[in-house]
């Protein structure tokens, strides 16, 4: 089941909660959920939940989001990193319900990024 941006929020609140955009580089450098990580699922799924658990352990909860509800991006790593072992939820409204909302948001394109240039 897919957490809503309520309980991304609420979770962020807690220590031991690493908040993870799967989308690529230069998308996160546009615009991500402000406090979150990058960490590009790319094509080999092995090599991404081997990164994963060199940056963060196995230890912490993982909230894994993408672009949007059609982006498979974000599912694709929940259920590779399910499968070797971690504590992984889904996102799956990702960025594009983040910043409808109006929550915090940095990058490029947030207008404090885009006030910085």
């Amino acid at each position: 089941m897919s957490l809503s941006k309520e309980d991304v929020s609420e979770k962020m609140r807690q220590a031991r909660v690493v908040v993870l955009n799967v989308l690529p580089e230069e998308e996160f450098q546009k615009l991500h959920i402000q406090g979150s990580r990058s960490l590009p699922l790319g094509q080999d799924q092995g090599a991404f939940v081997q990164a994963v658990e060199k940056q963060y352990g196995k230890e912490r909860l993982l909230i894994i989001y993408g672009s949007n509800i059609t982006s498979h991006a974000a599912i694709d790593a929940v259920e590779a990193l399910r499968n070797r072992g971690f504590n992984a939820e889904v996102y799956l409204s990702g960025m594009k319900d983040w910043n409808e909302a109006g929550w915090p948001v940095e990058g490029s394109l947030s207008k404090a990024g885009a006030g910085a240039r």
